[in-house]
């Protein structure tokens, strides 16, 4: 059964933990030059690699607060909104919203698992937020968002 939200389609679980894996892998990707040079270098680079991580994680948050999708959420055609205006919910509410999920980590990953039996498909940060993940078409790869 699929559930339906005003703006559209509501997103199931498999295709927001999809999106979810795309951005992780593309950190991951990122990270992977630091930990070579942290091992055969410094421990330093390990602590770069953090920084660079932690920035690209606020700009993925960002994109997800303007234009409503990080990379990952393009690819498999998701774009997150605000439950009551059925916009994009600012920047700022982006980075807030990433770091509201630190709630559904905490619990045990228990709030990640939200979306498979909640009425609206929301983990406990969408809740904490007022957010819906919908489906839209599917964009090409790329890094920002088109313009």
């Amino acid at each position: 059964m699929q559930g339906y939200s005003p703006q559209g389609i509501l997103a199931n679980w498999g295709l927001r933990a999809l999106g979810a894996l795309v951005d992780a892998a593309l950190i991951i990707a990122l990270l992977i030059p630091f930990w070579v040079l942290e091992y055969a270098i410094s421990s330093a680079f390990g602590f770069l690699g953090d920084l660079a991580a932690l920035a690209v994680v606020i700009v993925f948050a960002t994109q997800v607060g303007q234009y409503g999708q990080s990379p990952g959420m393009r690819m498999v055609g998701l774009k997150c909104i605000s439950q009551t205006t059925g916009q994009t919910i600012g920047a700022g509410p982006g980075v807030l919203r990433w770091l509201a999920h630190i709630v559904d980590t905490l619990i045990c990953y228990i709030g990640w698992l939200f979306p498979l039996w909640d009425k609206n498909r929301q983990t406990i940060g969408d809740k904490i937020m007022s957010t819906v993940v919908i489906k839209v078409p599917q964009q090409k790869f790329s890094l920002m968002p088109p313009a």
